[in-house]
């Protein structure tokens, strides 16, 4: 119970951490024309036109190699688009050290279908090798944007793939097998109002973000995975209740794992199993901390 506690604060002080760079840059959404989701949503990538683009990183250099562009990529399928094409950003002490960067990478972009065409290298030696990858999508529906706040009350709560783990070529067989349910679900036009990759802060810390951006609560009746705030690289969907088993169906049929563990409540607070670890005036209180504009 005291572990949970503690894994609760981590989770509520990482989505904390964007609060200043999001007050800062704020304005700037709206020099942009045809913008429809930038710094005020916050959400997991910025939306253009028909355009999704996402960067994530810096990556320590050996965990980059094995993971950016998957994880990069991750973020622009949640919201409801292919990825197309991605630009990488190496830091490396030496030319064995890029060329570990870079074999890494192309396996990833052979293995997603996503070229890397561009990007910068360096060798920079008292800099921390590291890699950043930026990943542009394009929406799958132009009309449709898979929003991480746009959870309904009474949704079932899924989780869906495997976790993203282990060598390079697990990871991206995982990941694509990931890609592909997820994107087959949305072109059969089954509804999802929510979907979040359970990245850093994992599970409990991403489910309270999606939470306070739409001002719900959420009741879970299973655990997802044990470790509430580890990095799974799974998607966290809340779907109507009457769109679940068509979910179950296409998962089945692409040997997807998919997990229902909670339902969405109306009123704002956390409960697990019997107990309420965040009660409705605490999460108001998150609410009026967050700067979200949807």
């Amino acid at each position: 119970m005291e572990n949970f506690e503690y894994e609760l604060k981590m989770a509520i002080e990482h989505i904390l951490e964007t609060n200043y760079p999001r007050k800062a840059f704020w304005h700037f959404d709206d020099l942009i024309d045809d913008l429809k989701s930038g710094i005020k949503a916050g959400d997991d990538a910025v939306v253009i036109k028909n355009m999704v683009i996402n960067m994530e990183g810096p990556y320590p250099l050996k965990l980059g190699a094995k993971t950016a562009l998957i994880h990069t990529a991750c973020d622009v399928v949640a919201m409801g688009a292919e990825p197309k094409f991605a630009l990488n950003a190496i830091q490396a002490k030496n030319e064995d050290e890029i060329k570990l960067a870079v074999d890494g990478l192309r396996k990833q972009s052979i293995g997603l279908n996503i070229p890397i065409i561009g990007g910068n290298t360096q060798t920079v030696e008292e800099l921390k090798s590291c890699i950043s990858v930026a990943v542009f999508g394009e929406l799958i529906d132009e009309n449709l944007i898979i929003k991480d706040g746009g959870a309904k009350d009474g949704d079932l709560l899924i989780m869906l793939g495997d976790p993203v783990e282990g060598d390079v070529g697990e990871r991206i067989y995982k990941a694509k097998k990931k890609f592909d349910t997820y994107l087959e679900i949305l072109e059969n036009g089954i509804k999802i109002n929510a979907c979040k990759d359970a990245s850093r802060g994992g599970w409990l810390g991403n489910l309270l973000e999606m939470l306070i951006k739409a001002k719900k609560g959420a009741e879970i009746k299973s655990l997802p995975y044990p470790r509430a705030t580890r990095y799974l690289g799974t998607y966290i969907i809340a779907v109507p209740e009457e769109e679940y088993e068509k979910v179950v169906d296409i998962a089945l049929k692409n040997k997807c794992p998919v997990v229902l563990f909670g339902r969405i409540l109306e009123k704002p607070k956390l409960i697990i199993g019997t107990k309420e670890y965040i009660s409705e005036n605490k999460m108001l209180e998150l609410i009026k901390k967050f700067p979200y504009k949807y």
